[in-house]
């Protein structure tokens, strides 16, 4: 049972003229509400019925099975590699072209997914937040800035690229597509809205070489590729590849 508290307050006030009114006493009560105080309205919940099923079935549909339970963490994780994994697949998908590697911010990975049955409602609850993907086309210079910037305390959570941290600074990068890090060349970066838009205090991003909305909410790409693998019927096994080292 749940059970809320409100709290009323009553103000009296006294007016001497036209616009002028003063505090003359004030006085609160607390009022208890829960399933015994407050009785269930049954017109509302007759009217809210057929929403709450069709929310349910949404909630409930099983996408994939996990031999284990799938966590975050810094370093390096199994959610954190699996998530952006998932990232980059998709997002190559619906942008159509190749995509060099692929960010989700720590912060806003909320929950752990479980071992067994992971349903929309588990997704959901790890990725609760509507944010867009957006591809940014970057210099090799503010890529190397972007890593860093991570590494150094916000916790560097990519898909694409290895790399290993000395000091907060990123030392080396190696590219899965065989590419190497150069000053001058361009490379593009799958990330979400709020850290394009200068989230984690990451303002520099907005002076990207280019920016393309595809219109994807990341929680329907991580969505999408669950539903894939639930119908490959290939289970998901927790693996953490080192992909981000500390030495």
């Amino acid at each position: 049972m749940r059970k809320h508290v409100l709290w009323l307050v009553l103000a009296s006030f006294w007016a001497c003229a036209p616009g002028s009114y003063h505090l003359t006493n004030r006085t609160a009560a607390r009022i208890g509400v829960d399933s015994v105080t407050a009785a269930t309205d049954s017109s509302v919940a007759n009217f809210l019925k057929p929403y709450r099923q069709g929310l349910e079935k949404t909630m409930n549909e099983v996408l994939a099975t996990s031999t284990g339970s799938i966590e975050k963490g810094l370093p390096d994780a199994p959610l954190n590699d699996l998530l952006t994994d998932a990232l980059l697949k998709q997002a190559t998908q619906r942008y159509g072209k190749p995509i060099d590697c692929a960010h989700l911010n720590y912060g806003g990975i909320r929950d752990n997914l479980p071992k067994g049955d992971i349903t929309t409602g588990s997704v959901f609850e790890v990725m609760p937040f509507d944010n867009q993907l957006v591809v940014l086309t970057l210099t090799g210079d503010m890529l190397q800035q972007f890593l860093n910037h991570f590494a150094s305390g916000h916790g560097l959570v990519m898909s694409g690229i290895r790399v290993k941290i000395h000091d907060k600074q990123v030392q080396a990068v190696t590219f899965n597509n065989g590419r190497t890090l150069q000053p001058n060349e361009t490379y593009t970066l799958a990330l979400s809205d709020y850290i394009a838009n200068g989230g984690d205090s990451a303002d520099f991003l907005q002076n990207a070489v280019k920016r393309e909305n595809i219109n994807y909410l990341i929680r329907d790409a991580l969505i999408d590729y669950f539903r894939q693998l639930g119908k490959a019927g290939q289970p998901i096994t927790p693996t953490s590849d080192g992909r981000i080292r500390i030495e």
